[in-house]
């Protein structure tokens, strides 16, 4: 291929490449952080590419015209991450984000809270799968404990309130009303001898017994 021939098939080649992709460069700003990626035709980051900061903060993933968005990983200096979907440079859609401590969430996400349905998992084991509501579990879902205890039912801003059901480990269980992870109001307790009680419960405790 002569030299003529060579520049026509790279023109051609440069002239192939999408808008959002048209060149890939590296680029270190005022501020030391620092761009290796694509960029359009106004020279804005955009398609792949990956970012970090001077706080040890980094971003992998998609640009839109300057702005995070689309699907990447961003991962914060204290160990903390996020992996999925972005708008605008905000955090919303799906993904997994995850806590320095071993916490971690997967479900969906609106303006950086979690909303929807999803799961939450502790580090120590303990779940939670149900409704999430400005980032708090709210509505219906279920609790299950390392040592195997379970509850479903109603939550409101994490805690077990409105109508539910545990069952633990040791054969005890109670099906009824809840407030802040308390039996109270109407409920069924059965202990792990089978004796059955339906009573009024108030803070944990029985007030009085059906009869």
């Amino acid at each position: 291929m002569n030299h003529t021939r060579r520049l026509i098939f790279l023109f051609a080649l440069l002239l192939a490449l999408p808008a959002s992709a048209q060149y890939l460069e590296t680029t270190t700003y005022d501020d030391g952080s620092v761009y290796t990626g694509q960029r359009n035709g106004k020279g804005q980051r955009h398609g792949k590419g990956q970012m970090t900061w001077p706080t040890g903060d980094r971003y992998d993933g998609q640009w839109k015209k300057g702005v995070i968005d689309g699907e990447g990983t961003y991962v914060w200096a204290n160990g903390g991450s996020y992996t999925g979907s972005w708008k605008k440079g905000e955090i919303k859609g799906h993904g997994i984000f995850r806590w320095p401590n071993g916490d971690m969430m997967e479900g969906d996400w609106e303006n950086g809270s979690r909303t929807g349905k999803g799961y939450f998992q502790w580090a120590d084991g303990t779940r939670y799968e149900g409704t999430f509501v400005a980032g708090q579990a709210t509505g219906k879902g279920v609790k299950i404990w390392p040592n195997g205890d379970r509850y479903e039912g109603d939550f409101l801003g994490w805690h077990l309130t409105g109508e539910g059901t545990i069952h633990f480990a040791d054969g005890t269980s109670y099906s009824g009303q809840w407030l802040n992870d308390q039996y109270h109001g109407h409920g069924t307790l059965v202990t792990p001898e089978g004796e059955t009680i339906k009573a009024l419960f108030q803070s944990g405790q029985i007030v009085k017994e059906d009869e």
